[in-house]
């Protein structure tokens, strides 16, 4: 029961789109602080990104090793089990090991029906990267992009209304980037519009909050039902107000709740990259430990603490360890 409420409320693609324009917000704001040239920005975005995902990819090649050497149990379709049968997938697809399929992973594409090293969030990298790919030209011309980003995601929504086949980078131009190019607005609104903030202000705390909650409630039932193309837009509209809320000052930067997502928030890429190989490694010890297919709900509070701080270690010698040498140089 555990398990079925938790898949239920989970809203994974829904926290990457509000992810996306969070990522524009922030972009734009680094940019008008502090402009980069193409060159440089890339550069910056390549430090940023490649160390945690290389070695995140090393870790689940390595993870992906070990459960077969090790644990074989865990890596059969003879039981039935549908994550079985997908890690075996990812297994099989990493013999042979081919330059193709290295070079595809290296450019965040999928090399066959798994993700190298059996690591599915690495889906949203590419629509990631091909947005840093177009920002010098699209802020060098950023009503132009406001323009063609709004066309192309009209026409996107009717496409797969009409379940059009477009190919992943049409989902880049048609629809993702739709979400970026909203984060990247957002900020231009916030900073040139100056009733926009004060407008939250005076909205009533709990009827901005009730309001927020229930888009919330909304947004889950969506995501349950897999009806991506109404989850999307009202995760998009749930990012806009809740970081309008917080610049307009209706969240206390005491909050303990701020303040504990910012600590995580530092690392949050690192989490993002590494957690799902260290989740499957902790279910591997568990596995070990017990003698026993150990059930969704002993594993998944067993495992959490024990993930986040192994990510924030790998984020120490990783991602940060890149960021400080970038700087230095």
């Amino acid at each position: 029961m555990a398990f079925i409420g938790d898949m239920l409320s989970s809203a994974g693609y829904e926290v990457v789109i509000f992810f996306f324009v969070l990522s524009g917000f922030f972009i734009r704001y680094a940019q008008l602080k502090k402009h980069r040239p193409a060159f440089r920005f890339y550069l910056n975005r390549i430090v940023r990104i490649y160390p945690p995902y290389l070695a995140s990819l090393a870790l689940g090649v390595l993870t992906l090793y070990y459960v077969a050497a090790a644990h074989p149990n865990l890596m059969t379709n003879a039981i039935g089990r549908e994550f079985n049968a997908s890690r075996l997938a990812a297994w099989h697809e990493l013999h042979p090991l081919t330059l193709r399929a290295i070079g595809r992973a290296v450019l965040f594409l999928m090399p066959g029906k798994q993700f190298f090293g059996y690591n599915n969030v690495y889906w949203s990298l590419l629509p990631e990267a091909l947005f840093y790919l177009a920002v010098p030209l699209a802020f060098w011309r950023v009503r132009y992009y406001y323009s063609l980003s709004a066309a192309f995601y009209a026409f996107g929504m009717v496409a797969s209304v009409l379940h059009l086949n477009i190919s992943f980078l049409g989902d880049f131009l048609l629809l993702y980037n739709g979400y970026f190019a909203l984060g990247v607005g957002l900020y231009d609104v916030v900073t040139t519009r100056p009733r926009w903030l004060p407008a939250f202000r005076q909205f009533s705390g709990f009827w901005l909050a009730l309001g927020i909650g229930m888009l919330l409630l909304l947004l889950i039932g969506l995501a349950a039902l897999h009806l991506r193309l109404l989850s999307g837009p009202l995760a998009s509209a749930l990012a806009v107000l809740s970081v309008s809320a917080l610049l307009a000052g209706r969240v206390q930067r005491q909050n303990l709740l701020v303040r504990a997502f910012h600590e995580v928030g530092i690392f949050s890429f690192s989490l993002y990259l590494y957690h799902f190989p260290l989740l499957i490694l902790s279910y591997v010890a568990l596995v070990a430990l017990t003698g026993e297919l150990v059930n969704f709900t002993r594993y998944y509070w067993i495992a959490l603490p024990v993930v986040t701080v192994s990510c924030f270690a790998l984020y120490y010698v990783t991602e940060r360890a890149a960021v400080r040498y970038f700087r230095g140089t």
